[in-house]
């Protein structure tokens, strides 16, 4: 008895420690993102979301031209010259050895591409941080490899809930998609670890919520439309998830890497003189769908812009998160559907369509339906009654899925 209660006291330990670790690691890379963003696009107030567009068009493709010189080279010689790179899910599902120093330097690139101006998400630079800096502590305990990955899988996930706030959803991340188990001592660990993160986070930045909205309101349209969009907008977000599945597997060592990752960031730095939104996580993009005055054409090109950069990135062997870049693509698709139906139909709330809509694509493309809805609900502060639409949308979507899987005999 008095062992069972030293080892859970042990455990708890451990799960505290590893929660701490990854809030530290993400109130750090935060302050450290702000900084490169601001030396690289040269604007000294207010926020890059903010400021994006009005930097000089030269400046934004210069930044982002550099980005792919630091994206290129710098993983080039991680794997030519450091130990290999384990994914965090090679890490947990299959007991992969972790490299701290590796997995560190892979987080760090890009995290400092992101902020240059790479399109995709920099959620994966604190997660690999935070389990770099995890394992290399976890070397001091004497633990089996089930209880190594176990406590790896909550500093990957626990990270990304520091960095956007939402404990609830993060918790549910870590079952969903890194461990892919249910069970009681899994959900205790992640939720341990999650809260704690976040709670360190407030604690050293304060309680931020990146994308508050006022609560959104409902109406009969409203559940009308989002099986609607869930069904027909699944087929889109379905097809690019293919896209992106099929990006080849580049060789890092390559001299050719660097030719193919340094064009597709040429290809990102065009595209950003016309649309400055496309550039960093897709934070900029999404808070301009919720804020900014209407314009289709804009809206138009600014998403298929954005579609284009990530996947010309992911495609040429970049490195970044999928998880802000799906919530502004799905944001984009979510307005262009609720503009277009307020022209002919009773009228839907605009911000509840670009929710709802970044919430599919989130659920979609990173295979996290619960946790997707719990996720938009943390970071627009919105009351859990708002689930529901957003429930219903993507309940309709995994229907298309379903149909799709039967009809063409494909798994998507």
């Amino acid at each position: 008895m008095k062992i069972s209660i030293k080892n859970q006291f042990r455990w708890l330990l451990l799960l505290l420690l590893t929660g701490i670790t990854a809030g530290v690691v993400a109130s750090t890379l935060t302050v450290l993102i702000h900084l490169i963003q601001a030396i690289s696009f040269g604007y000294h107030s207010g926020s890059f979301s903010s400021e994006i567009a009005k930097i000089a068009p030269l400046r934004r493709a210069i930044s982002v031209f550099l980005a792919g010189i630091v994206a290129a080279f710098g993983w080039h010689a991680l794997a030519k010259y450091f130990k290999p790179f384990k994914t965090i899910k090679a890490i947990v599902q299959d007991h992969e050895k972790v490299h701290p120093s590796s997995t560190f330097c892979h987080g760090i690139l890009q995290l400092v591409t992101v902020s240059m101006g790479s399109p995709l998400g920099r959620e994966g630079a604190s997660r690999e941080v935070s389990v770099a800096l995890t394992a290399t502590w976890l070397q001091f305990f004497q633990l089996n490899k089930k209880e190594i990955s176990l406590l790896l899988a909550c500093a990957s996930g626990a990270a990304l809930g520091a960095v956007y706030n939402a404990p609830l959803a993060t918790a549910i991340f870590i079952i969903e998609n890194v461990l892919l188990k249910w069970s009681k001592h899994h959900v205790l660990s992640a939720a341990i670890t999650s809260f704690t993160a976040v709670w360190t986070v407030r604690l050293l930045s304060g309680n931020v919520i990146q994308y508050k909205l006022s609560p959104l309101d409902w109406n009969s349209s409203l559940f009308l439309w989002a099986p609607l969009f869930g069904f027909f907008v699944a087929i889109i977000i379905f097809f690019y998830k293919h896209l992106l599945k099929i990006s080849p597997k580049r060789d890092l060592t390559s001299p050719t890497y660097i030719y193919w990752v340094i064009s597709s960031f040429v290809l990102v730095a065009i595209l950003s003189i016309f649309f400055p939104h496309i550039l960093g996580n897709g934070k900029a993009g999404l808070l301009y769908f919720l804020h900014a005055k209407y314009d289709f054409l804009y809206v138009s090109g600014l998403l298929s812009a954005k579609a284009v950069a990530v996947l010309v990135t992911f495609y040429a062997g970049a490195f970044g998160g999928r998880i802000a870049p799906s919530m502004m693509m799905g944001g984009g698709l979510g307005l262009l559907a609720a503009q277009a139906w307020n022209s002919y139909l009773p009228n839907i709330s605009i911000p509840f369509a670009i929710v709802i809509g970044a919430t599919l694509f989130l659920a979609i493309i990173n295979n996290i339906p619960v946790a997707a809805v719990f996720f938009l609900l943390e970071i627009t502060d919105q009351p859990l009654w708002n689930a529901l639409p957003i429930a219903i949308a993507i309940l309709s979507a995994l229907l298309c899925q379903k149909i799709g899987s039967s009809l063409f005999k494909i798994k998507i």
